[in-house]
């Protein structure tokens, strides 16, 4: 029983060899199918110069070959070549093409043949090649940033692009668009942005056979907060000239600015400066340009407050006045006053001017820490009590001589 079982296992060996040594050796011959393997498009350039393209997706060819069964396992659809010619093609539409078919270096063509194919020609679809330039639009919807916030027109470093591609394609493109949101944006944008072709209102278009000449766009949108702050003018009366008999109006008390949290924080007002009415002699209007710290934007767009004085039933009058007083001389030196006597203008009531006199008005000369030389130094204009009202206009130098 043991021999029998012997004989058939060692007549199954040698059965397998026999068949191993008919495929490998005696009948080494074998097919196989390679599937889609894309086509190459040989002389596209002489397409392009023609001005057309391929727009048809690649063709694939499925290929059955019989050969040699080494050198079938040496081949894939990576390998195979399946080439057809565009040179031929000399305008739009659909086009039927032959092709050939090559193999890599090692591999003879003689050793292979092709029993079958999935097709016999390869059908492309060529339209005309179209190049233009469009403009980079950014869309924001129906959204904007939040209140108290403010966003600046986009800054792009490209406001057109190139494109080609097939006609038909290229004729509803008009625009590219960059689309964002800023419904919920209190900081700055700043980036590389994907844009859309699209057409005249906007919606996208197949653009698969487009190319472009970048594919993304640079664009920052600067968003600050804004703030109200108050224009403050320190208006200094004198000269005769008080709040009940002067008037003093400002065209602008109120500015709203841009700029970082960190600039408007404690950013409440604008001082302005100071304008002394004493050193005004008539009506008068001034212009007081507006000028903000650096980072700050003027969202008002008022450049210059006019300020517009006027003094109400107010007279002057020229009076010649030579009792000047030095004062605070420095110890151990003297003053010897060039100035002799000034031509004052008073100003105040009719009735305080016309009672008037130059022995009412003194002059007196502060010469806290003069040294010792010529100096000028402007003289303080008083008058009796009785005249309370009267002010001078004007500012008055006094020369003198400081010596030790």
């Amino acid at each position: 029983m043991k021999n029998k079982i012997l004989s058939i296992l060692l007549s199954a060996v040698v059965a397998f060899g026999l068949w191993l040594y008919v495929i490998t050796v005696v009948n080494p011959e074998s097919e196989k199918t390679y599937y889609d393997i894309p086509v190459v498009l040989q002389n596209k350039e002489i397409l392009a110069e023609r001005g057309l393209m391929v727009v048809s997706d690649t063709p694939t060819v499925t290929l059955v070959l019989k050969g040699n069964r080494t050198t079938l396992n040496d081949l894939n659809e990576a390998n195979i070549n399946v080439i057809t010619n565009v040179a031929y093609i000399e305008g739009r539409g659909t086009h039927r093409l032959t092709y050939d078919i090559s193999f890599p270096g090692n591999v003879s063509g003689n050793e292979i043949a092709v029993q079958s194919s999935s097709t016999d020609s390869i059908t492309l679809e060529v339209e005309n090649k179209i190049n233009k330039i469009i403009p980079v639009v950014v869309e924001d919807g129906d959204t904007s940033v939040p209140q108290g916030f403010i966003a600046s027109a986009p800054q792009l470093d490209k406001t057109s692009i190139e494109i080609s591609g097939p006609e038909p394609v290229m004729d509803k493109i008009t625009q590219a668009v960059i689309g964002i949101d800023l419904s919920d944006q209190t900081k700055t944008l700043v980036g590389e942005y994907q844009y859309s072709l699209c057409d005249q209102n906007g919606s996208p278009v197949d653009a698969e056979k487009v190319s472009t000449n970048t594919e993304k766009i640079n664009m920052l949108v600067k968003i600050e907060r804004l703030k109200n702050i108050a224009l403050d003018l320190e208006v200094v009366y004198g000269g005769g000239a008080t709040e009940e008999n002067t008037t003093v109006n400002i065209s602008q008390t109120t500015l709203q600015v841009s700029g970082s949290d960190t600039l408007l924080e404690k950013m409440d007002s604008l001082d302005l400066g100071t304008v002394n009415l004493a050193e005004i002699a008539e009506d008068t209007t001034l212009t007081i340009p507006i000028t903000l710290p650096e980072g700050v934007t003027n969202q008002t767009g008022v450049e210059q407050v006019t300020v517009e004085i006027k003094f109400n039933k107010l007279v002057k009058k020229e009076f010649k006045v030579s009792t000047i007083t030095p004062v605070n001389v420095p110890a151990g030196m003297k003053v010897e006053l060039v100035t002799k006597s000034l031509r004052v203008i008073m100003r105040g009531t009719e009735r305080q001017i016309r009672k008037l006199e130059s022995g009412n008005i003194s002059v007196t000369v502060d010469f806290t820490g003069a040294q010792v030389g010529a100096v000028t130094i402007n003289g303080t204009i008083t008058v009796s009590s009785d005249f309370a009202g009267v002010g001078a206009v004007g500012i008055y130098p006094i020369t003198a001589t400081v010596s030790n």
